[in-house]
Protein backbone atom coordinates (compact mmCIF):
# COMPACT_ATOMS: atom_id res chain seq x y z
CA UNK A 1 0.00 0.00 0.00
CA UNK A 2 2.76 2.10 0.51
CA UNK A 3 4.05 1.63 -2.58
CA UNK A 4 0.84 2.34 -4.01
CA UNK A 5 0.43 5.51 -2.25
CA UNK A 6 3.71 6.73 -3.01
CA UNK A 7 3.59 6.30 -6.71
CA UNK A 8 3.66 9.20 -8.71
CA UNK A 9 2.51 9.20 -12.04
CA UNK A 10 4.65 9.43 -14.92
CA UNK A 11 5.71 13.16 -15.80
CA UNK A 12 7.09 14.03 -19.26
CA UNK A 13 10.47 15.40 -19.19
CA UNK A 14 11.09 18.95 -19.67
CA UNK A 15 11.65 20.44 -22.74
CA UNK A 16 16.07 20.51 -21.57
CA UNK A 17 15.94 17.22 -20.35
CA UNK A 18 13.81 16.11 -23.27
CA UNK A 19 16.12 17.37 -25.91
CA UNK A 20 19.25 15.96 -24.52
CA UNK A 21 17.83 12.85 -24.05
CA UNK A 22 17.13 13.48 -27.81
CA UNK A 23 19.88 13.75 -28.77
CA UNK A 24 21.58 10.92 -27.08
CA UNK A 25 19.49 9.08 -28.84
CA UNK A 26 20.04 10.28 -32.21
CA UNK A 27 23.60 10.20 -31.94
CA UNK A 28 23.74 6.20 -31.42
CA UNK A 29 21.22 5.64 -34.42
CA UNK A 30 24.09 7.81 -36.05
CA UNK A 31 26.35 5.64 -34.88
CA UNK A 32 24.32 2.29 -35.71
CA UNK A 33 23.78 4.01 -39.27
CA UNK A 34 27.14 5.05 -40.08
CA UNK A 35 28.02 2.19 -42.46
CA UNK A 36 25.03 2.77 -44.82
CA UNK A 37 26.56 5.67 -47.23
CA UNK A 38 25.47 3.56 -49.95
CA UNK A 39 23.02 0.76 -48.84
CA UNK A 40 19.66 1.82 -47.94
CA UNK A 41 20.70 5.32 -49.02
CA UNK A 42 17.68 7.41 -50.70
CA UNK A 43 19.74 9.46 -52.53
CA UNK A 44 23.40 9.47 -53.59
CA UNK A 45 23.10 12.58 -51.31
CA UNK A 46 21.08 11.81 -48.58
CA UNK A 47 21.74 8.58 -46.53
CA UNK A 48 20.59 7.69 -43.28
CA UNK A 49 23.60 8.77 -41.58
CA UNK A 50 23.01 12.54 -42.81
CA UNK A 51 19.77 12.25 -42.29
CA UNK A 52 20.28 11.69 -38.42
CA UNK A 53 23.33 14.31 -38.39
CA UNK A 54 21.20 16.89 -39.69
CA UNK A 55 19.12 15.95 -36.52
CA UNK A 56 21.75 16.63 -34.28
CA UNK A 57 22.86 19.64 -36.35
CA UNK A 58 19.55 21.39 -35.54
CA UNK A 59 19.66 20.39 -32.07
CA UNK A 60 22.65 21.64 -31.84
CA UNK A 61 21.82 25.32 -32.99
CA UNK A 62 18.58 25.27 -30.77
CA UNK A 63 20.70 24.71 -27.88
CA UNK A 64 23.13 27.11 -28.70
CA UNK A 65 19.95 29.50 -28.51
CA UNK A 66 18.13 28.66 -25.91
CA UNK A 67 21.97 28.49 -23.63
CA UNK A 68 23.64 31.63 -26.01
CA UNK A 69 26.79 29.81 -24.46
CA UNK A 70 28.92 26.61 -26.16
CA UNK A 71 29.78 23.54 -24.10
CA UNK A 72 33.00 23.70 -21.70
CA UNK A 73 36.05 22.05 -23.81
CA UNK A 74 34.13 21.99 -27.37
CA UNK A 75 35.64 25.15 -28.80
CA UNK A 76 39.22 24.18 -29.87
CA UNK A 77 42.08 24.72 -32.47
CA UNK A 78 40.72 22.05 -34.61
CA UNK A 79 36.92 24.36 -34.77
CA UNK A 80 39.20 27.10 -35.61
CA UNK A 81 40.48 25.23 -38.58
CA UNK A 82 37.63 24.08 -39.93
CA UNK A 83 35.74 27.74 -39.64
CA UNK A 84 39.00 29.16 -41.75
CA UNK A 85 38.77 25.90 -44.56
CA UNK A 86 34.96 26.32 -44.80
CA UNK A 87 35.79 30.04 -45.39
CA UNK A 88 38.72 28.96 -48.10
CA UNK A 89 35.86 26.49 -49.49
CA UNK A 90 32.96 29.58 -50.05
CA UNK A 91 35.89 32.14 -51.16
CA UNK A 92 37.18 29.33 -53.61
CA UNK A 93 33.76 28.86 -54.97
CA UNK A 94 32.85 32.85 -55.30
CA UNK A 95 35.87 33.19 -57.14
CA UNK A 96 36.05 30.36 -59.71
CA UNK A 97 32.55 28.80 -59.58
CA UNK A 98 30.06 30.98 -59.09
CA UNK A 99 26.79 29.93 -61.37
CA UNK A 100 28.63 26.52 -62.00
CA UNK A 101 25.75 24.03 -60.71
CA UNK A 102 28.33 21.76 -60.15
CA UNK A 103 30.88 23.47 -58.29
CA UNK A 104 27.68 24.85 -56.00
CA UNK A 105 27.28 21.01 -55.07
CA UNK A 106 30.46 20.98 -54.09
CA UNK A 107 30.54 23.48 -52.12
CA UNK A 108 27.66 22.60 -49.77
CA UNK A 109 29.25 18.64 -49.70
CA UNK A 110 32.29 20.62 -47.95
CA UNK A 111 30.25 22.64 -45.82
CA UNK A 112 27.79 19.96 -44.55
CA UNK A 113 30.26 16.95 -44.36
CA UNK A 114 32.60 18.97 -41.81
CA UNK A 115 29.82 20.96 -39.95
CA UNK A 116 27.57 17.69 -40.05
CA UNK A 117 29.72 15.18 -39.45
CA UNK A 118 32.42 16.76 -37.42
CA UNK A 119 30.93 20.04 -35.73
CA UNK A 120 27.80 18.44 -34.97
CA UNK A 121 28.79 15.37 -33.63
CA UNK A 122 31.57 17.29 -31.24
CA UNK A 123 29.28 19.31 -29.73
CA UNK A 124 26.57 16.44 -29.06
CA UNK A 125 29.55 14.55 -27.37
CA UNK A 126 30.79 17.56 -24.94
CA UNK A 127 26.79 18.54 -24.54
CA UNK A 128 26.43 15.24 -22.73
CA UNK A 129 25.43 15.74 -18.90
CA UNK A 130 26.66 12.52 -18.24
CA UNK A 131 30.18 11.80 -20.02
CA UNK A 132 30.71 8.66 -18.58
CA UNK A 133 27.45 7.70 -20.25
CA UNK A 134 28.17 8.85 -23.89
CA UNK A 135 31.68 7.38 -23.62
CA UNK A 136 30.61 3.72 -22.61
CA UNK A 137 27.57 4.12 -25.08
CA UNK A 138 29.44 5.21 -28.11
CA UNK A 139 32.22 2.25 -27.76
CA UNK A 140 29.56 0.19 -27.46
CA UNK A 141 27.43 1.43 -30.56
CA UNK A 142 30.88 1.16 -32.52
CA UNK A 143 31.36 -2.18 -31.41
CA UNK A 144 27.77 -3.16 -32.67
CA UNK A 145 28.48 -1.27 -36.02
CA UNK A 146 31.59 -2.90 -36.58
CA UNK A 147 30.49 -6.65 -35.39
CA UNK A 148 27.16 -6.27 -38.30
CA UNK A 149 29.27 -4.78 -40.75
CA UNK A 150 31.68 -7.80 -40.59
CA UNK A 151 29.46 -10.34 -40.71
CA UNK A 152 27.76 -8.92 -43.66
CA UNK A 153 30.64 -8.46 -44.82
CA UNK A 154 31.73 -12.09 -44.46
CA UNK A 155 28.42 -13.81 -45.25
CA UNK A 156 28.01 -11.44 -48.81
CA UNK A 157 31.91 -13.16 -49.59
CA UNK A 158 30.94 -16.71 -48.78
CA UNK A 159 27.69 -16.23 -50.45
CA UNK A 160 28.50 -14.91 -53.59
CA UNK A 161 32.02 -16.65 -54.24
CA UNK A 162 30.25 -20.37 -52.80
CA UNK A 163 26.83 -20.74 -53.50
CA UNK A 164 26.95 -18.20 -56.29
CA UNK A 165 24.08 -15.70 -54.59
CA UNK A 166 25.23 -12.31 -54.77
CA UNK A 167 23.44 -10.61 -51.75
CA UNK A 168 23.85 -6.84 -53.23
CA UNK A 169 21.32 -7.84 -55.75
CA UNK A 170 18.64 -7.59 -52.92
CA UNK A 171 19.93 -4.78 -51.43
CA UNK A 172 18.96 -1.33 -52.65
CA UNK A 173 21.70 1.11 -53.78
CA UNK A 174 20.98 5.23 -54.80
CA UNK A 175 22.69 5.07 -58.46
CA UNK A 176 22.79 2.06 -61.07
CA UNK A 177 26.60 2.43 -60.57
CA UNK A 178 26.76 1.40 -57.08
CA UNK A 179 24.27 -1.33 -57.76
CA UNK A 180 26.17 -3.11 -60.34
CA UNK A 181 29.92 -1.92 -58.98
CA UNK A 182 32.08 -4.90 -60.40
CA UNK A 183 33.58 -6.07 -57.27
CA UNK A 184 35.56 -9.36 -59.20
CA UNK A 185 39.22 -9.58 -58.74
CA UNK A 186 40.46 -10.82 -62.09
CA UNK A 187 37.60 -12.37 -62.55
CA UNK A 188 37.90 -14.94 -60.33
CA UNK A 189 36.04 -14.53 -56.99
CA UNK A 190 33.85 -11.35 -55.44
CA UNK A 191 35.23 -9.27 -53.23
CA UNK A 192 32.89 -8.23 -49.93
CA UNK A 193 31.76 -4.38 -49.91
CA UNK A 194 29.08 -4.16 -47.58
CA UNK A 195 26.65 -1.33 -46.88
CA UNK A 196 29.52 0.95 -49.00
CA UNK A 197 29.39 1.75 -52.57
CA UNK A 198 32.86 0.03 -52.92
CA UNK A 199 35.10 -2.81 -51.03
CA UNK A 200 38.52 0.05 -50.49
CA UNK A 201 35.76 2.29 -49.07
CA UNK A 202 34.45 -0.84 -46.81
CA UNK A 203 38.10 -1.78 -45.81
CA UNK A 204 38.39 2.06 -44.79
CA UNK A 205 36.07 1.84 -42.36
CA UNK A 206 36.99 -1.05 -41.18
CA UNK A 207 40.17 0.23 -40.61
CA UNK A 208 38.81 3.04 -38.53
CA UNK A 209 36.22 1.32 -36.41
CA UNK A 210 37.98 -2.08 -35.55
CA UNK A 211 40.06 -0.77 -33.24
CA UNK A 212 37.92 0.91 -31.15
CA UNK A 213 35.72 -2.53 -31.57
CA UNK A 214 38.63 -4.24 -29.71
CA UNK A 215 39.48 -1.83 -27.12
CA UNK A 216 35.79 -2.52 -26.27
CA UNK A 217 35.79 -6.11 -26.36
CA UNK A 218 39.27 -6.71 -24.43
CA UNK A 219 40.43 -3.12 -22.59
CA UNK A 220 37.67 -0.87 -21.55
CA UNK A 221 36.16 -3.34 -18.55
CA UNK A 222 33.03 -2.43 -19.84
CA UNK A 223 32.03 -5.67 -21.91
CA UNK A 224 31.30 -8.58 -20.35
CA UNK A 225 30.81 -10.84 -22.97
CA UNK A 226 32.25 -14.52 -22.65
CA UNK A 227 35.96 -15.04 -24.32
CA UNK A 228 35.23 -17.23 -26.97
CA UNK A 229 32.40 -15.03 -28.34
CA UNK A 230 35.11 -12.11 -28.34
CA UNK A 231 37.44 -13.98 -29.91
CA UNK A 232 35.04 -15.04 -32.35
CA UNK A 233 34.39 -11.38 -32.82
CA UNK A 234 37.40 -10.58 -33.83
CA UNK A 235 38.32 -13.39 -36.12
CA UNK A 236 35.13 -12.43 -38.25
CA UNK A 237 36.58 -8.98 -38.16
CA UNK A 238 39.88 -10.50 -39.41
CA UNK A 239 38.05 -12.01 -42.21
CA UNK A 240 36.40 -8.76 -43.46
CA UNK A 241 39.55 -6.99 -44.29
CA UNK A 242 40.35 -10.34 -45.87
CA UNK A 243 37.34 -11.21 -47.93
CA UNK A 244 37.29 -7.10 -49.09
CA UNK A 245 40.26 -7.58 -50.59
CA UNK A 246 41.77 -3.91 -50.49
CA UNK A 247 45.19 -3.53 -51.34
CA UNK A 248 45.60 -0.43 -49.68
CA UNK A 249 44.09 -1.52 -46.12
CA UNK A 250 46.69 -4.41 -46.55
CA UNK A 251 49.39 -2.05 -46.03
CA UNK A 252 48.47 0.37 -44.35
CA UNK A 253 46.83 -1.06 -41.29
CA UNK A 254 50.25 -2.82 -40.75
CA UNK A 255 51.80 0.32 -40.95
CA UNK A 256 49.71 1.97 -38.47
CA UNK A 257 50.03 -0.70 -36.05
CA UNK A 258 53.59 -0.58 -36.40
CA UNK A 259 53.84 3.07 -35.86
CA UNK A 260 51.31 2.82 -32.76
CA UNK A 261 53.29 -0.13 -31.09
CA UNK A 262 56.84 1.92 -31.40
CA UNK A 263 54.96 4.85 -30.03
CA UNK A 264 53.36 2.86 -27.48
CA UNK A 265 56.50 0.04 -27.37
CA UNK A 266 57.05 1.16 -23.03
CA UNK A 267 53.77 0.49 -22.74
CA UNK A 268 53.63 -2.71 -24.26
CA UNK A 269 56.68 -3.87 -23.04
CA UNK A 270 55.39 -3.52 -19.58
CA UNK A 271 52.06 -5.29 -20.40
CA UNK A 272 53.76 -8.51 -21.43
CA UNK A 273 56.21 -8.04 -18.67
CA UNK A 274 52.84 -8.21 -16.52
CA UNK A 275 50.82 -10.39 -18.05
CA UNK A 276 53.19 -13.15 -19.76
CA UNK A 277 51.08 -16.16 -20.00
CA UNK A 278 48.15 -14.26 -21.50
CA UNK A 279 50.51 -13.16 -23.71
CA UNK A 280 52.04 -16.05 -25.01
CA UNK A 281 48.47 -17.87 -25.12
CA UNK A 282 46.93 -15.33 -27.12
CA UNK A 283 49.64 -15.05 -29.62
CA UNK A 284 49.96 -18.91 -30.01
CA UNK A 285 46.13 -19.13 -30.15
CA UNK A 286 45.78 -16.34 -33.16
CA UNK A 287 48.59 -18.17 -34.83
CA UNK A 288 47.04 -21.21 -34.93
CA UNK A 289 43.56 -20.30 -35.98
CA UNK A 290 45.80 -17.43 -39.25
CA UNK A 291 47.63 -21.16 -39.66
CA UNK A 292 44.30 -22.90 -40.02
CA UNK A 293 42.44 -20.55 -42.23
CA UNK A 294 45.37 -20.28 -44.60
CA UNK A 295 45.52 -23.78 -44.98
CA UNK A 296 42.12 -24.26 -46.04
CA UNK A 297 41.86 -21.34 -48.23
CA UNK A 298 45.02 -19.93 -48.93
CA UNK A 299 44.77 -16.78 -47.57
CA UNK A 300 48.32 -15.62 -47.89
CA UNK A 301 47.84 -16.71 -52.19
CA UNK A 302 44.82 -13.93 -51.73
CA UNK A 303 46.12 -11.18 -49.92
CA UNK A 304 49.57 -11.16 -52.54
CA UNK A 305 47.72 -12.25 -55.69
CA UNK A 306 45.61 -8.60 -54.73
CA UNK A 307 48.70 -7.08 -54.20
CA UNK A 308 50.35 -8.15 -57.51
CA UNK A 309 47.49 -7.22 -59.38
CA UNK A 310 47.09 -4.01 -58.23
CA UNK A 311 50.68 -3.14 -58.82
CA UNK A 312 50.20 -4.24 -62.15
CA UNK A 313 46.86 -3.61 -62.88
CA UNK A 314 45.11 -0.90 -65.07
CA UNK A 315 44.45 1.01 -62.17
CA UNK A 316 47.86 1.75 -61.15
CA UNK A 317 48.18 3.09 -64.12
CA UNK A 318 45.43 4.74 -64.36
CA UNK A 319 46.05 6.44 -60.77
CA UNK A 320 49.65 7.86 -61.81
CA UNK A 321 48.09 8.94 -65.28
CA UNK A 322 45.74 10.98 -63.22
CA UNK A 323 48.58 12.53 -61.16
CA UNK A 324 51.11 13.04 -64.22
CA UNK A 325 47.50 15.30 -65.52
CA UNK A 326 47.67 16.93 -61.93
CA UNK A 327 51.67 18.27 -62.42
CA UNK A 328 51.25 18.97 -65.52
CA UNK A 329 47.54 21.19 -65.12
CA UNK A 330 48.58 22.63 -61.81
CA UNK A 331 51.72 23.94 -62.09
CA UNK A 332 50.91 25.81 -65.05
CA UNK A 333 47.71 27.53 -63.33
CA UNK A 334 47.43 31.41 -62.44
CA UNK A 335 49.45 31.85 -58.52
CA UNK A 336 46.16 33.04 -57.36
CA UNK A 337 44.89 29.66 -58.57
CA UNK A 338 47.48 27.75 -56.73
CA UNK A 339 46.86 29.43 -53.85
CA UNK A 340 43.40 29.29 -53.62
CA UNK A 341 42.40 26.45 -56.00
CA UNK A 342 40.19 26.46 -58.82
CA UNK A 343 37.50 25.88 -56.45
CA UNK A 344 34.97 23.11 -56.06
CA UNK A 345 34.57 21.10 -58.77
CA UNK A 346 37.42 22.57 -60.35
CA UNK A 347 37.74 19.72 -63.14
CA UNK A 348 34.53 20.50 -64.03
CA UNK A 349 34.82 24.64 -63.85
CA UNK A 350 37.81 24.81 -66.23
CA UNK A 351 36.19 22.10 -68.78
CA UNK A 352 38.23 19.45 -68.39
CA UNK A 353 37.58 15.56 -68.05
CA UNK A 354 36.52 14.83 -64.89
CA UNK A 355 37.76 10.92 -65.16
CA UNK A 356 41.15 11.94 -64.89
CA UNK A 357 40.13 13.83 -61.16
CA UNK A 358 43.05 12.48 -58.81
CA UNK A 359 41.36 9.88 -56.49
CA UNK A 360 43.22 11.03 -53.59
CA UNK A 361 42.05 13.42 -51.05
CA UNK A 362 45.07 15.81 -50.44
CA UNK A 363 45.54 16.07 -54.30
CA UNK A 364 41.93 17.09 -54.76
CA UNK A 365 42.17 19.74 -52.33
CA UNK A 366 44.84 21.29 -53.65
CA UNK A 367 43.34 21.52 -56.51
CA UNK A 368 39.94 22.73 -56.17
CA UNK A 369 41.49 24.60 -53.03
CA UNK A 370 44.56 25.28 -53.39
CA UNK A 371 48.05 24.70 -51.46
CA UNK A 372 45.85 26.79 -48.61
CA UNK A 373 43.43 24.52 -48.22
CA UNK A 374 45.94 21.79 -48.28
CA UNK A 375 47.52 23.59 -45.78
CA UNK A 376 44.26 24.10 -43.35
CA UNK A 377 43.81 20.28 -43.93
CA UNK A 378 47.43 19.06 -42.74
CA UNK A 379 46.67 21.29 -39.68
CA UNK A 380 43.66 19.71 -39.35
CA UNK A 381 45.31 16.29 -39.49
CA UNK A 382 48.09 17.35 -37.56
CA UNK A 383 46.17 18.73 -34.59
CA UNK A 384 44.34 15.21 -34.10
CA UNK A 385 47.33 13.36 -34.22
CA UNK A 386 48.45 15.24 -31.22
CA UNK A 387 45.37 15.33 -29.44
CA UNK A 388 45.84 11.25 -29.93
CA UNK A 389 49.27 10.99 -28.75
CA UNK A 390 48.13 12.69 -25.04
CA UNK A 391 46.42 10.14 -24.27
CA UNK A 392 47.66 8.01 -21.89
CA UNK A 393 45.49 5.25 -21.59
CA UNK A 394 44.95 1.70 -23.10
CA UNK A 395 42.63 3.50 -25.63
CA UNK A 396 45.03 6.02 -26.72
CA UNK A 397 46.79 3.14 -29.03
CA UNK A 398 43.81 1.86 -30.74
CA UNK A 399 42.81 5.76 -31.59
CA UNK A 400 46.30 6.07 -32.99
CA UNK A 401 45.90 3.01 -35.39
CA UNK A 402 42.41 4.27 -36.56
CA UNK A 403 43.77 8.27 -37.03
CA UNK A 404 46.90 6.91 -38.79
CA UNK A 405 45.07 4.73 -40.60
CA UNK A 406 42.71 7.60 -41.66
CA UNK A 407 44.96 10.22 -42.14
CA UNK A 408 47.02 7.47 -45.09
CA UNK A 409 44.41 6.28 -46.57
CA UNK A 410 43.04 9.27 -47.77
CA UNK A 411 46.05 8.91 -50.12
CA UNK A 412 44.11 6.54 -52.16
CA UNK A 413 40.20 7.77 -52.07
CA UNK A 414 38.88 11.39 -52.30
CA UNK A 415 35.39 10.42 -50.42
CA UNK A 416 35.05 13.12 -47.71
CA UNK A 417 31.43 13.35 -47.52
CA UNK A 418 32.06 9.68 -45.41
CA UNK A 419 30.99 10.21 -41.75
CA UNK A 420 34.34 7.63 -40.20
CA UNK A 421 36.92 9.42 -40.34
CA UNK A 422 34.66 13.04 -39.03
CA UNK A 423 33.79 11.04 -36.09
CA UNK A 424 36.96 9.33 -34.66
CA UNK A 425 38.89 12.86 -35.00
CA UNK A 426 35.88 14.60 -33.13
CA UNK A 427 35.81 11.40 -30.40
CA UNK A 428 39.33 11.47 -30.12
CA UNK A 429 39.33 15.41 -28.85
CA UNK A 430 36.19 14.84 -26.70
CA UNK A 431 38.22 11.65 -24.85
CA UNK A 432 41.22 13.38 -24.78
CA UNK A 433 39.87 16.90 -23.36
CA UNK A 434 37.45 15.34 -20.93
CA UNK A 435 40.03 12.79 -19.26
CA UNK A 436 42.07 15.94 -18.86
CA UNK A 437 39.24 18.05 -17.09
CA UNK A 438 38.29 14.58 -14.65
CA UNK A 439 34.82 14.09 -16.33
CA UNK A 440 35.32 10.29 -16.73
CA UNK A 441 35.65 8.70 -13.35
Amino acid sequence: MDILQDHKRWQPLSGRKALDYSSHLILMLYILTMPFVSAFAFTGTISWPLIFAVFLFLIMVIKIIQTAALPPGFMGFDVVIIFLFLLTVVFSFLINGWGNSKSLNHTVAYLSSFLLFYVAIKFTLFNARDKNLVLKRTLQFITYTTIISAIFGNIEFISANVFHVNLNDYIPRPTEDEAWYDATVLGIFFRARGFAPESGHFAFMMELFSPLTVYYLYFSHHCKWRKFLKALIVVVIVFSFVFAVSTASFVILPLALLVASLIYSKSIFLYIKKKPAKFIISTAAVSAIVFLFNYFLSIYALIILSITNKMDSFSLYDRQERIDFFNDKFTHLPFINNLIGTGPAGYNILGFDESKAILSLYYSITFELGFFGLLLLLFFFLYIIFQTLRIRTSIGFFLLVSVFSGVMHYYFISNFWYPWFWFIAAFVVFYNVCKKQNFFS
